[in-house]
């Protein structure tokens, strides 16, 4: 990813931050090793994120504007399942 796709996912709310200063996750160790051992699946539409290793080990994200709750929830059913699919795939399932 390139620093200006990072700066606007960041922009958005759509990309983890950098645990810094005295916060609690910062002294927990959150930070550690940063970024390393971190990553961001971003669809092409920004509905859908997976990010792997921020806070969570996994947070997957389904999100559009309106309130239409049965197409969030219909993607994101269709999200865990390929991410399911592609553990499964690699024996980690």
């Amino acid at each position: 990813m390139d620093e200006a796709m990072a700066k606007e996912l960041r922009g958005s709310g759509n990309l983890f931050q950098e645990p810094t200063g005295p916060a609690l996750l910062a002294a927990a160790g959150a930070g550690r090793d940063w970024p390393n051992n971190r990553g961001i699946f971003c669809a092409d539409s920004r509905q859908f994120f997976v990010w792997v290793n921020e806070e969570d080990h996994m947070r997957i994200i389904s999100m559009q504007n309106g309130g239409d709750i049965v197409s969030i929830f219909d993607r994101w059913t269709r999200g865990v399942e390929k991410v399911r699919e592609i553990l499964e795939g690699q024996g980690s399932g």
